[in-house]
């Protein structure tokens, strides 16, 4: 065995000698045996050397969130849509598709017209209250219902869902196109008139 690899270990404390131990597949085979003899000398087992690891990285990652906070909540977005006012809202949906029920709605429209309904719903209960109250807002959220109809109506006549998959497919791709104008619509605004801001807070 080399004898400086056992005097150098034991010179450490225990501390020091887990840490080393938590790193031992690093070790060349002289170093691991002396520090096997150490650690025995001392009473140091394995498990203490694996608790030591993972004492070690808890530490690590609590400092590297300090270092780096959680971004400060979007300015534009809630952090979590209140769900109790989705599924309330959600009646109105049901209410909607009793309407348009019985031949009252052409077929091609009904769909439309429930995506119409949910990509309003969801736009209103993602934004921050401040941004409700801007005109801005609901300029835009209006402009959006134009890609949204279009591209639902263009999905129920040429490519008809048969199954809830696909309804869930047809009515994203709709939203994702009315939310792409009407987001590009409100920032553009919001650009125009910075005012707007600090008034709709106040």
């Amino acid at each position: 065995m080399d004898t400086s690899f056992q005097e150098r270990y034991a010179r450490l404390s225990d501390e020091e000698l887990l840490h080393i131990a938590g790193d031992r597949k690093d070790l060349r085979e002289e170093a691991v045996l002396a520090l096997d003899v150490e650690m025995a000398r001392r009473g140091l087992t394995h498990q203490h050397a694996r608790a030591k690891k993972r004492d070690e990285l808890r530490m690590e990652i609590q400092e590297a969130r300090a270092h780096h906070p959680k971004r400060n909540k979007s300015k534009y977005f809630v952090a979590q849509m209140n769900l109790r006012a989705y599924f309330i809202c959600l009646i109105g949906l049901v209410l909607l598709m009793v309407l348009t029920h019985h031949d009252r709605v052409r077929d091609e429209w009904e769909w439309p017209l429930v995506v119409l309904y949910l990509g309003a719903l969801i736009a209103c209960l993602a934004v921050q209250p401040w941004v409700r109250r801007t005109l801005s807002f609901w300029f835009s959220l209006t402009i959006s219902f134009v890609p949204q109809v279009v591209v639902a109506h263009w999905l129920a006549v040429y490519h008809p869902a048969h199954s809830s998959s696909g309804l869930k497919g047809s009515g994203f791709l709709s939203m994702l196109a009315g939310y792409a104008l009407g987001g590009s619509v409100f920032v553009l605004l919001q650009k125009l008139s910075p005012g707007q801001d600090n008034k709709a807070t106040q």
